[in-house]
C-alpha cells in the first residue's frame, strides 16, 4: 500500500486499470472535475490521476480546465489512457501533464511512475525552498556588502570636508539609504554644530543631545535611539523596532559612521589649532620685525650723535689751545689726545656698520619667516572655517 495520497478523477466510470492504482494508494476519487477541485482545495493531495480510459480517446479539455485552477499548482497531473499516440503525448505534454500513463504498461509500472512524479515534485519543492533560502541569504549578503561599500564611501568623502556643515551633510546622506530621520550634534573647538538633514537645528533635540552626551554608547527609548561616540552623537528617530536584523544593522552601520565623523573632527580640530598658531606665530614675527628697525634706527641715530659730538668737542679744544698759554709739550698731548679720540671713534663708529650687516640679516631672516607663515586664506576664515590642503609645517629661523 503506497502511503502517498492522490486524486482518481474519472468522467462517467472508473477503469479497471485506474480502480487498481486508487486501490494501491487509497485514493479519493471524483466522477467530475468540478468535485475535483473541490477536494483539491482541502490540500494533502501529492498527485492527481484522470482516468481517460471510458473514452474512446483521451479528452484533454478537462485535463486543461483542471490545470487552469490555482488549487492544483505543485501538484502533478498524470493522464491514464489506452491510447498511446505520440499525438497524444504531446498534447499532454503540451498542456502542462506531468506523464502519459498508457494502459498497456501494466498496473505496476503505473504505479510507479505516479510514485515517481510525486517524488521529482517533492525534490522539486525542496530545490525551490532551497533556491529561496538561498536567495534570501544572498540578497542579506548584498545588503551587508553593499552597506559596507556606502560605509567605505562615507569615510573616503568625509577626508574632503573643510568644516562642520559640509561633515554633517556627507553624514545625513549616507544615513538616507537607511531610511532613518536623524538629528545629530558635533562637539568641537570650533564650537559645537546642532543641525537636522535640512541643515537647519532644532532646540528640543539639541538640548537632549547635550545632557545625554555621557549617558552611554546607545540609550533606547522606544523607536527612538541615541548614539554617543566622544565628540559625536547622534539622535535617530525611527529605528526599525519591529525587525531585529535591520535594527541591529542599523546600529553598527550607524556606529561605524560616527567614529568616521569623530575622526574628522578630531583632524579638523588640529588644523584650527595649526591655523591659529600660524596666525601668533606671524604677529609674533611682525612684531619682531618693528622692534628690529627701531632698534636699527635707533642705533645708527646714537652712532652719529656720537660721532659728531666728539668731533664738536675736538674742534673746540684744538680752538682754544692758543688761548690758554700751555706749553709746547701740554699743547702737542692735547692735539694728540683730541686727534685720537676721533680716531678711535670712527674705527667704533665702522665697527658699528658690521652691526648693521648683522641687523639687515635679521631683517631678511624674519621677512623670510613671515612669507612662510603667512597664510592670508586661512586666517581670513579661521574664526569661522577652517580650510582643507595639504601644507607642511615649516620651522622658523629668526636668526
Amino acid at each position: 500500500m503506497n502511503r502517498h495520497k492522490i486524486l482518481m478523477i474519472y468522467a462517467g466510470e472508473l477503469s479497471s486499470m485506474g480502480a487498481q492504482i486508487a486501490d494501491q494508494f487509497e485514493a479519493a476519487r471524483s466522477a467530475s472535475v468540478e468535485e475535483g477541485l473541490a477536494l483539491l482545495k482541502q490540500g494533502d493531495v501529492k498527485a492527481v490521476v484522470y482516468d481517460a480510459i471510458p473514452f474512446t480517446g483521451p479528452s484533454l479539455d478537462d485535463c486543461t480546465l483542471l490545470l487552469q485552477s490555482e488549487h492544483i499548482a505543485g501538484v502533478p497531473l498524470l493522464v491514464l489512457s489506452d491510447r498511446g499516440a505520440i499525438k497524444d503525448r504531446l498534447k499532454a505534454f503540451e498542456i502542462g501533464c506531468d506523464d502519459f500513463l498508457d494502459s498497456a504498461m501494466g498496473c505496476d509500472e503505473a504505479c510507479a511512475r505516479i510514485t515517481k512524479s510525486i517524488f521529482h515534485q517533492i525534490a522539486q519543492q525542496q530545490l525551490k525552498s532551497r533556491l529561496t533560502e538561498a536567495n534570501v541569504t544572498a540578497h542579506t549578503a548584498m545588503a551587508d556588502n553593499s552597506d559596507l561599500g556606502a560605509n567605505i564611501q562615507f569615510l573616503l568623502a568625509i577626508n574632503d570636508c573643510d568644516n562642520l556643515d559640509e561633515l554633517g551633510q556627507q553624514l545625513f546622506s549616507t544615513l538616507r539609504r537607511y531610511g532613518l530621520h536623524c538629528s545629530l550634534q558635533m562637539r568641537s573647538v570650533m564650537g559645537d554644530k546642532n543641525m537636522e538633514d535640512h541643515g537647519m537645528a532644532k532646540d528640543l533635540e539639541s538640548l537632549l543631545l547635550a545632557q545625554l552626551a555621557d549617558g552611554g554608547r546607545y540609550i533606547d527609548f522606544g523607536n527612538r535611539t541615541i548614539v554617543n561616540y566622544d565628540k559625536v552623537s547622534l539622535l535617530i528617530k525611527n529605528m526599525p523596532v519591529q525587525d531585529a536584523d535591520k535594527y541591529g544593522a542599523v546600529k553598527d552601520n550607524t556606529f561605524a559612521l560616527l567614529q568616521g565623523v569623530n575622526a574628522r573632527i578630531r583632524a579638523l580640530e588640529d588644523r584650527y589649532r595649526l591655523v591659529q598658531e600660524k596666525a601668533s606665530l606671524l604677529k609674533l614675527s611682525e612684531d619682531v620685525g618693528l622692534v628690529m628697525v627701531s632698534l636699527k634706527d635707533s642705533y645708527q641715530q646714537v652712532m652719529r650723535d656720537i660721532v659728531n659730538e666728539v668731533e664738536n668737542v675736538a674742534e673746540l679744544i684744538q680752538l682754544k689751545l692758543p688761548a690758554l698759554a700751555l706749553s709746547e709739550a701740554h699743547e702737542q698731548f692735547l692735539e694728540e689726545a683730541t686727534s685720537r679720540v676721533v680716531s678711535e671713534t670712527n674705527r667704533v663708529f665702522n665697527d658699528g656698520l658690521k652691526i648693521d650687516e648683522c641687523f639687515e640679516k635679521l631683517e631678511s631672516a624674519i621677512e623670510s619667516s613671515l612669507t612662510t607663515v603667512e597664510t592670508p586664506s586661512e586666517l581670513e576664515n579661521s574664526a569661522s572655517k577652517v580650510k582643507s590642503g595639504n601644507q607642511t609645517d615649516s620651522s622658523i629661523d629668526l636668526f
